[in-house]
């Protein structure tokens, strides 16, 4: 079982080309722009000023996991199936893809904020740079804990995002996309419902206590990604 859910990984990541793609062309594109600025910025044809700020690069990396998570459920299930492969290996593979990927992307995020991101900033963007890691807090223990929130809540993102792109066929899916928008349409301008709901980011993403955060978001992912075993089983092919 064990390795026939690495060899499902295997074929995920082998197959989700189109997200490497499009993640890299967003990427790419955003560092061109950054060599295109240090150049204007050697040359002297400009600047800038004091106050340019950037959202760092790596931030953008972001977008693997979500793409991952679109498009594993939507077409590799189906290539799989026909190729003579089972449901229950294709449910515990795609939650090792999302180990490692969520692992693999906070290890990057992380990287490019120490090392490609500092150089930039110092060279032209004098007003700093946006993170993820301190917007949501994350570096206030250090990097290795801001590594594993990050890991907790990408893996999260991705159970969440599998799920529902995964019972999207069903009508229970259209149901659920028509539950979230009332939620959040109703919670929003409801004073005690939108602290219901502040508390509740505030739990996935900026609670002070690192493991308490790390521990809901795994909780959250695995409870939300057990949905998938009843979708799959009555998933026609």
């Amino acid at each position: 079982m064990k390795d026939k859910s690495f060899v499902i990984a295997k074929i995920n990541f082998r197959n989700s080309r189109l997200a490497y793609i499009l993640t890299a062309i967003v990427f790419f594109a955003v560092v061109l722009q950054d060599i295109v600025f240090l150049i204007l910025n050697a040359t002297g044809v400009y600047s800038g000023n004091a106050d340019n700020t950037t959202v760092g690069v790596g931030n953008y990396l972001l977008l693997l996991v979500v793409l991952c998570a679109v498009f594993i459920p939507s077409r590799n299930f189906y290539k799989m199936m026909n190729l003579g492969g089972k449901r229950a290996d294709f449910f515990s593979g795609c939650a090792v893809t999302y180990v490692i990927l969520a692992a693999a992307v906070s290890l990057a995020v992380l990287l490019m904020y120490y090392t490609y991101e500092p150089l930039i900033i110092a060279m032209y963007y004098k007003g700093g740079h946006l993170s993820v890691l301190q917007a949501f807090g994350w570096l206030s223990n250090g990097p290795v804990v801001a590594f594993f929130r990050q890991f907790a809540f990408l893996f999260l993102a991705a159970a969440v995002i599998h799920t529902l792109t995964a019972i999207q066929d069903k009508w229970y899916g259209w149901i659920t996309d028509v539950v979230i928008v009332a939620i959040i349409s109703v919670f929003t301008p409801i004073a005690p419902l939108r602290a219901a709901l502040v508390w509740f980011f505030n739990m996935i993403i900026f609670h002070p206590s690192a493991w308490v955060q790390i521990v809901v978001c795994l909780v959250l992912a695995a409870s939300i990604y057990m949905i998938n075993k009843p979708v799959l089983a009555r998933k026609s092919i």
